[in-house]
């Protein structure tokens, strides 16, 4: 009896320690270590594709007629196909106009700037970037000044996605800055939600957009609805849809951006 109870004993624990094991391997970056010890690869990785962050890349091939030596060129009027995708990877700038730019790409970038790792993974590459470590005594109360009052920051009532823009053809990217410049919360309130775990479309209520050369624009929505959370822990995806304009001869489309609610769980509890 002793024998088997003993038995029992040794598996329970080491059933324990291979759960505990497990826990831990599963545990991103975020959650092991203080945000001052993240890398430049870590903090990129959850700034561009993370829990917080997604990116959504809207692809045009453009297919020109083959033509013989001394033929005259052919006309502008390429047959395209529009198609959707998803790609962390940034999109090389080229100067080059769309007829000689083999796939024009515009690229849509969105992160949660509500949420703490998210800002502090901004924080730290900044830190990364200036040489926080080579700084003067002066120079670090400076910047940590800055940096606490950015990560200290609270949104009660509100959730808040950034969003930037951008493309390989400088045309394009122009005519997509012109657009989202010109746009207001008004114009956008009927045509920008938040889709819930139910379906419900929550809309927007603010919007602020950067000018100047900035590529980037911020959706404001509220945190909660009939003063309960827009999602919680066991709840599947909560998505993000906005219109994407008509640019040049590229139709007008719907992004539409999922992020899943169980990856945005720290230590069991839902972060937005």
């Amino acid at each position: 009896m002793k024998k088997r109870m003993k038995k029992k004993s040794v598996l329970l624990t080491l059933l324990l320690t291979l759960l505990s094991a497990a826990e831990a391997h599963s545990q991103e970056f975020w959650e092991k270590k203080p945000y001052q010890k993240w890398s430049e690869e870590e903090c990129r990785k959850l700034l561009g594709k993370s829990p917080w962050a997604q990116s959504h890349t809207l692809s045009q091939t453009i297919i020109q007629p083959l033509q013989s030596p001394g033929q005259p060129r052919a006309g502008t009027n390429p047959l395209e196909n529009i198609e959707s995708a998803r790609s962390p990877e940034p999109l090389a700038r080229e100067d080059t106009g769309r007829a000689r730019q083999a796939r024009p790409e515009l690229k849509y970038q969105v992160q949660f700037r509500s949420v703490l790792p998210i800002r502090q993974a901004i924080v730290r590459l900044s830190q990364i970037n200036a040489k926080y470590d080579d700084m003067t005594p002066d120079q670090k109360q400076t910047f940590d000044k800055n940096a606490e009052a950015f990560l200290t920051k609270k949104f009660p009532d509100t959730l808040i996605l950034y969003v930037s823009y951008s493309s390989n053809v400088q045309i394009d990217e122009r005519e997509l800055a012109r657009h989202w410049q010109g746009q207001t919360t008004e114009a956008l309130k009927n045509f920008v939600f938040l889709i819930l775990p139910g379906g419900e479309k929550m809309p927007l209520s603010a919007y602020a957009v950067a000018q100047g050369g900035s590529r980037e624009f911020q959706f404001v929505f509220p945190r909660t609805i009939e003063g309960h959370p827009l999602v919680r822990a066991q709840d599947k995806t909560l998505q993000l849809e906005f219109p994407h304009p008509k640019i040049r001869d590229q139709k007008e489309s719907r992004v539409l951006i999922t992020f899943k609610v169980e990856k945005m769980l720290i230590d069991g509890e839902i972060v937005y």
